[in-house]
């Protein structure tokens, strides 16, 4: 008997361990980049600082849910740009300032080159650790302004 119960109460342990939350979908601005993390805790909605991002240093507003929909505040939030075409990532460190009530501003978001660039974000909570990619408009190189 007591072997069933160890049993059963693994069982119970190891799917407890892997759950996969469904969030609930609240996207606050229209052509955002909206998308949840990998287990479903959270939502995230990115918004570039200009749209579209150009080569160079970048800015974005982080809008961050839990799966009820509730605003998250107080996350720790690590970022890394990335180039998946080359396996490219920049060697700058974007700077990430929590504004409160669930927005994050990410500054110093630094592109070196032009093309599809993505925001891989690990998000560091209470409990939780999750992580997500955000797919980026294409990256532009700014046009060079003519000389009088």
């Amino acid at each position: 008997m007591f072997k069933k119960t160890v049993f059963v109460i693994s069982i119970i342990f190891l799917f407890s361990c892997t759950v996969k939350y469904t969030p609930k979908m609240v996207q606050h601005i229209r052509g955002s980049v909206f998308k949840a993390t990998d287990s479903g805790y959270y939502t995230t909605e990115l918004v570039m600082k200009p749209t579209p991002p150009h080569v160079g240093y970048n800015k974005a507003h982080l809008i961050v849910h839990n799966y009820e929909g509730v605003d998250i505040p107080g996350l720790r939030i690590s970022v890394t740009p990335y180039l998946p075409s080359k396996n490219l990532t920049s060697q700058e460190k974007p700077k990430v300032k929590d504004a409160g009530r669930g927005l994050y501003i990410i500054e110093n978001i630094y592109f070196p080159e032009a093309g599809k660039w993505e925001l891989r974000l690990k998000m560091y909570g209470d409990e939780i650790v999750d992580t997500v990619i955000l797919p980026l408009p294409e990256v532009k190189a700014m046009p060079m302004k003519k000389m009088k």
